[in-house]
């Protein structure tokens, strides 16, 4: 039986000397191979080491550290010390220290060396201080624990980033570990830096001092915009300052500083301050814009701005769900979108708005602050000092620029209003020159109403004719004027036979319009001077100035003959109709027209009485004398 890799020793049991030669020389050859390849490899994963000193000013230590992820937070230190987690430390990648948006936990490790003669006393700082715990190991020391869930009380050195006091022996090398971790995801910044406590104390007042500076600035502003703010009454003020405002308390959030002083003893205010105040901020920004450019007289650009405010309000949702690395990713695309606002302040510009000006540069400052904040806490640019800071520094020129524009706003108001001013002075001498033509006009025209109102209120609406009520004064003027002149006077009443058969049977509307057109016939062959009025339903009357009754009788006649042979069409409807008609002369020298119209309405009721469609002449007045009556 061959064993293999080692047939080579089996077949041969009597090999010679140069034999057993050749064989030692090979495997001496893959000994010496595989210790290089170990040799390599240990010094591959060699991790490099930091030289302390007695100067040390936020010494950075991204090349010298390695860092393993958990992603399933079960890491232990004496698991990462151990193998095989210890040799899964790596390098930070390219050197960058932000990990994004994650929720895993990060393990640092860093080797130092104190080349010196005397003991070392220094600080490392987790420079970052919105992780929820940190904690220090080094080898033989003793735990110590951080984050912005531990009151500063509890650290081992009160600031608002993580320091961890070491001592490291002469000519010794150390180690130490340093546990990063989030409850909820959020900003991997793993960056650690080097302090002697001198220097560090010195750096620590320095950023008190700059951040002081942006606090008081952001107040100055605010103080003084709200008193322009009161005296114009301007909603732009309002909301600037407002902004202003929730700008300063993002910043306190995203330095630790509001933490410490104000909201210490509420962890989970703690994690949702940087979040609500960054989204406040963002929001009060997007509805200043639409305040100072006006943005309601363009739909589109005013649709666009309050898009965003859904945005905010998804990222404020998510993060009360418990999707804080959505929450953070939204308001970071909330933010990398307002760099368009100078964009939209150009526009303005263009369609002559001069005081967007100012606008666009303040703007211009904000975009290129929020590029630098975007591109810092997503990774792509290190996290230092000028990164840090630049935002902020952004924020305060824009600031003071965006000051200037509310103040060019006031101008540029002013400006309009004396325009307007000025456009109104010339209106009222115009119309002062047109007032009296216009009084005129409007007093022709009112005579003109009130003749169509006094025409409406006399004629019947359906047919155009005089109603009852104007019937019978027109008469009383006409008997009046034959009754002066002793002119005879005439009077034909006609009522529509069977009329309510034809609303029941085709509609009133129908009937309506069978009925204007029998009128429109009839009243085609009276005279103008003749009046003629609705009395009712179906019922028309005609009083006729110098007529006698047999002339009225004639017409009456014929009015029935024409009405009659009338084919009267409603669409593909053709409908007949016929009329009675009562006749008499008035007694001008002593009836009244109330007694004229009796005998007449009775001679019309003995026509329908008679069988319809005919002619029938009212009794006469023993004071009438009138030969020649025809039945």
């Amino acid at each position: 039986m061959k064993i293999p890799g080692f047939g080579i020793i089996n077949s041969r049991p009597m090999m010679g000397r140069r034999g057993r030669a050749d064989i030692g020389y090979a495997l001496s050859a893959r000994l010496f191979m595989l210790l290089i390849s170990l040799l390599i490899s240990s010094f591959c994963h060699a991790q490099p080491l930091i030289n302390l000193s007695s100067n040390m000013a936020g010494v950075g230590t991204e090349l010298s550290v390695r860092y393993l992820e958990d992603t399933d937070h079960v890491y232990t230190l004496e698991q990462v010390r151990s193998e095989p987690l210890a040799s899964r430390f790596l390098p930070l990648p390219d050197g960058k220290s932000n990990f994004g948006i994650s929720h895993s936990d990060f393990w640092l490790r860093i080797d130092l060396k104190n080349s010196g003669d005397q003991s070392l006393s220094w600080l490392l700082e987790v420079a970052h201080p919105l992780w929820d715990h940190v904690t220090f190991y080094t080898d033989g020391g003793a735990v110590q624990t951080g984050g912005d869930h531990l009151p500063l009380a509890d650290r081992a050195i009160a600031a608002e980033s993580n320091l961890y006091p070491v001592n490291t022996p002469p000519g010794t090398v150390q180690r130490v570990w340093v546990q990063l971790s989030y409850d909820l995801p959020g900003r991997a910044e793993t960056q650690l830096l080097l302090w002697t406590p001198e220097v560090f104390s010195q750096h620590y007042a320095n950023i008190y001092f700059i951040i002081g500076t942006f606090i008081g600035i952001g107040l100055l502003l605010v103080l003084y915009n709200l008193l322009i703010g009161y005296s114009t009454g301007l909603p732009e003020y309002i909301w600037y300052t407002s902004y202003i405002m929730a700008a300063m308390m993002a910043l306190l959030s995203n330095t630790g500083l509001g933490y410490r002083y104000l909201w210490q003893g509420s962890p989970w205010f703690v994690d949702f301050a940087p979040v609500i105040f960054s989204l406040l901020t963002l929001v009060l920004a997007t509805q200043f814009t639409r305040s100072f450019l006006s943005t309601r007289e363009s739909l589109v650009v005013d649709r666009l701005l309050q898009a965003l405010f859904v945005l905010g309000g998804l990222a404020l949702l998510s993060y009360l769900l418990g999707w804080r690395d959505y929450s953070l990713k939204l308001t970071l695309l909330y933010a990398l979108l307002t760099v368009l606002f100078p964009v939209i302040g150009v526009w303005k510009y263009k369609k002559g708005r001069s005081d967007a000006r100012f606008y666009v540069l303040g703007w211009s400052v904000w975009s290129l602050a929020i590029f630098i904040a975007v591109t810092r806490n997503v990774g792509l640019i290190p996290f230092d000092f000028m990164t840090r800071f630049s935002p902020p520094l952004g924020f305060c020129l824009e600031g003071v620029l965006l000051s200037l524009a509310l103040a060019d706003r006031i101008n540029y108001l002013t400006q309009q209003k004396e325009a307007v001013e000025q456009k109104h002075i010339r209106h009222l001498e115009q119309e002062q020159e047109m007032l009296e033509r216009v009084v005129s006009e409007r007093t022709t025209a009112l005579e003109q109403a009130m003749k169509r109102a006094e025409l409406l209120a006399q004629t019947d609406s359906l047919t155009g004719v005089l109603n009852r009520r104007a019937f019978f004064e027109n008469g009383e003027k006409e008997l009046e004027r034959a009754r002066r002149y002793q002119t005879p006077l005439a009077v034909v009443m006609i009522d529509l036979d069977l009329f309510k058969q034809i609303n029941d049977s085709y509609g009133h509307a129908t009937g309506d319009t069978v009925l204007i057109a029998a009128i429109n016939s009839l009243q085609s062959m009276t005279r103008t001077v003749d009046t003629f009025g609705r009395i009712g339903g179906e019922e028309f009357a005609a009083l006729m100035p110098q007529t006698s009754l047999q002339e009225a009788t004639d017409l009456a006649e014929r009015l029935r003959l024409a009405l009659q042979e009338l084919d009267i069409s409603v669409g593909e409807l053709t409908v007949k109709v016929t009329a009675s008609f009562g006749v008499t002369a008035v007694d001008v020298s002593s009836e009244s027209l109330v007694e004229a119209m009796g005998r007449v309405d009775a001679a019309l009721y003995r026509a329908k009485s008679r069988g319809r469609n005919c002619v029938e002449q009212a009794e006469l007045p023993d004071l009438l004398l009138n030969p020649d009556v025809s039945s």
